[in-house]
């Protein structure tokens, strides 16, 4: 699914309310595929470092052209982590930008015990400042509670919040939008209309 697709799909509902949406396509998903030769590293090799290193690169500098924006107030930019780890924990951690983050579906597996340190989001996620809010499903089939995403929140230090849905892995957006426009209403303040 291309990323305006993923926006529309997940994000419309905030849109609609008012806010701005930023998205960046990464080098190696839908509108930016790797060459057709090209074999991914192993998250135990170095040139995993350089694939992080160029996608938190490309976040940065979309946060870099918000800044050019007169429309985009940079005092009140959230980080918004759907289905997230790795690269995606480790983004918050290293941007100053970020007044607040959001975090659905996120946790930390087994299997990034593998990852070479500096691209460990195990390591990370104790560095990602501002008050932090995780949504989690009671019975989410992709990042178990208990296992992934309750470590995961432990990392994280103050301030934080954990939310609990009855539900799988996606939250419905019955749940999600006034959960995270009130959270985005309180941590940023409301949205602003110049109508």
């Amino acid at each position: 699914m291309s990323l305006p697709e993923n926006i529309e799909r997940g994000l419309a509902p905030f849109i609609k309310s008012g806010r701005a949406v930023l998205g960046i396509v990464l080098k190696g998903f839908i509108e930016r595929d790797w060459p057709a030769n090209y074999t991914a590293p192993s998250v135990t090799q170095a040139e995993y470092l350089d694939v992080t290193v160029n996608r938190i690169t490309d976040l940065r500098r979309g946060l870099d052209y918000l800044e050019t924006r007169g429309d985009i107030d940079m005092s009140r930019i959230a980080y918004y982590g759907a289905s997230v780890g790795g690269y995606g924990l480790i983004m918050p951690a290293v941007e100053t930008r970020y007044r607040t983050v959001i975090l659905w579906g996120g946790g930390v597996w087994k299997s990034n015990l593998q990852n070479i340190p500096e691209a460990n989001p195990i390591n990370f996620a104790p560095y990602i400042r501002g008050p932090k809010l995780m949504i989690q499903g009671l019975y989410d089939e992709a990042t178990r509670l208990k296992i992934e995403s309750e470590p995961l929140y432990k990392l994280l230090r103050e301030p934080k919040k954990l939310v609990l849905f009855k539900g799988g892995h996606r939250p419905p957006d019955e749940f999600l939008v006034p959960t995270v426009n009130g959270w985005l209403d309180e941590k940023l303040g409301p949205v602003r209309r110049n109508d």
